[in-house]
């Protein structure tokens, strides 16, 4: 049995992690237009005296990027594990880890998300508007190729492994 989904799963995981990581890292989260100067503020790093809201986003965030990292490990697990006995049953179970942590993933980003986007418009105004910034919707997509592997995974596991 060839290796290709298995070489595109390792491929999605790069991606999504790689989106993941400049998404949360990178510093244009709020976007803040007024009609002078446009700015832009990130999650990290990260200060106690942030608004609740934005901690709690904050921390979200921050928890997607630790399970990108425990999604590529397992996924080095399960490459070995295949290479050494093939799609069996004991497979199916590392396929299933990978899906539940990239469904998280997901999970927690568009909350993550959701909570700024509604808490940003409390504070626009006349004079300045605010919104979300371009590292926000990095990580949306970032979400969306996490999603991507969570079908993937999940029809690995279905189909491959017998």
């Amino acid at each position: 049995m060839s290796h290709d989904k298995l070489v595109g799963l390792g491929l999605l995981i790069a991606v999504a992690s790689l989106l993941n990581l400049v998404g949360v890292f990178t510093q244009c989260w709020l976007y803040d237009n007024d009609y002078y100067e446009q700015e832009c503020a990130g999650i990290v790093p990260f200060y106690t005296t942030e608004v609740s809201w934005l901690a709690a986003s904050s921390w979200l965030m921050f928890i997607t990027v630790a399970l990108s990292f425990i999604i590529i490990l397992v996924f080095f697990v399960t490459l070995t594990y295949i290479f050494r006995n093939g799609y069996s049953c004991g497979a199916r179970n590392y396929f299933r880890i990978i899906s539940g942590l990239a469904f998280m993933n997901v999970v927690l980003t568009i909350a993550a998300v959701t909570v700024i986007g509604v808490y940003l418009s409390k504070y626009s105004d006349f004079y300045v508007t605010f919104s979300l910034g371009y590292s926000a919707w990095i990580s949306l997509g970032a979400a969306v190729f996490f999603l991507i592997v969570f079908g993937h995974s999940i029809h690995t596991s279905h189909r491959e492994c017998k």
